[in-house]
This record gives C-alpha cells, sequence and structure tokens, in this order.
C-alpha cells in the first residue's frame, strides 16, 4: 500500500463502542501490565546489583541456569509488595488500554 493512498482514508470514520465488560478486563489487564513492568525493572535492577552473580559463585552450571528465576521471584514479591509507582508515569502504547490514573488524563 502505497503513501498516497492511506491519503486518501477518512481517519473521520467511528470506532465501534467498546463494551462494557471488555473495559474491565482491561482494567485487569492494564493492572497486570503495570505489575509485570515493574517486576521487570526490580529484575534488572537486582542483577545489575549483582544478586544473580553472587548466587552463582561456587555453584556450577547448575546454579548459573536457576539463579536467574530466583531474582525473578524476587522482583514479582518486590513488585507486589512494594511498587515503585513507574508504571503509571509511562503512558500506554495501546490507546485501548489506559495505564495513566485518571486525574492524570484530564
Amino acid at each position: 500500500m502505497s503513501i498516497s493512498a492511506l491519503s486518501g482514508m477518512d481517519a473521520s470514520v467511528p470506532r465501534p463502542a467498546i463494551p462494557e465488560t471488555a473495559k474491565s478486563a482491561d482494567g485487569k489487564e492494564a493492572g497486570e501490565i503495570k505489575q509485570r513492568f515493574e517486576q521487570m525493572l526490580w529484575a534488572e535492577m537486582l542483577s545489575h546489583a549483582g544478586l544473580e552473580k553472587a548466587m552463582t559463585l561456587g555453584g556450577g552450571e547448575a546454579a548459573s541456569a536457576f539463579s536467574r528465576y530466583v531474582v525473578e521471584e524476587i522482583a514479582k514479591d518486590l513488585a507486589e509488595k512494594h511498587p515503585m509507582g513507574l508504571a503509571d508515569k509511562v503512558p500506554s502504547a495501546r490507546p485501548d488500554i489506559n495505564l495513566m490514573p485518571k486525574e492524570a488524563n484530564g
């Protein structure tokens, strides 16, 4: 499809309404996305702080393979019990899922 074909498209075509059940599911999905995002941040910070390397000292290949899972589980626990709140500051890449708090949306 060429760019000239795209320029003739009508952007004012209304989108179909999203059912209420889908909206509530999106709210739950948004919460899960926020928690997973913070879990990934915690896991990376713990790894860069040296936790993963410290757990593998003297443990060989088995400890090396297992340590990442332990770090991710620690990160999951931290994300649940001590959220950083960074996910609230990041806008959603999907327009149908709103991750921003209502007061920030205006």
